[in-house]
């Protein structure tokens, strides 16, 4: 939706590519269009997610132990040991990769 018009548009599933599973509620995208048909989406460097599920961390893994964790969205990431289920993540979209706590 067009914040100072509030007219919808429909953006094809397709042009996000792997980028979908970071669409949110009230997510500010950037549309390019051409001829009024959307062309191509980018969505934001960084998101927040929620931890789903997180393992263990290993011992003797080295000073800053990482661990894998299932965000909310269904990806996996690697995060320090001091992550835990229910915390809010910022993690890039470009690397998926964990950047820090929200």
């Amino acid at each position: 939706m067009e914040p100072d018009t509030y007219s919808q548009l429909e953006v094809p599933r397709h042009l996000f590519g792997e980028s979908l599973v970071y669409l949110q509620d009230d997510m500010k995208v950037t549309v390019q269009l051409y001829d009024e048909r959307p062309m191509s989406v980018s969505i934001p460097n960084r998101v927040t997610c929620t931890v789903a599920e997180a393992a263990q961390a290993l011992k003797g893994s080295g000073p800053t132990p990482y661990k894998k964790v299932l965000l909310d969205n269904g990806l996996t990431v690697q995060v320090p040991a001091h992550i835990f289920a229910g915390d809010k993540i910022i993690v890039s979209t470009s690397d998926n990769s964990y950047v820090g706590r929200a």
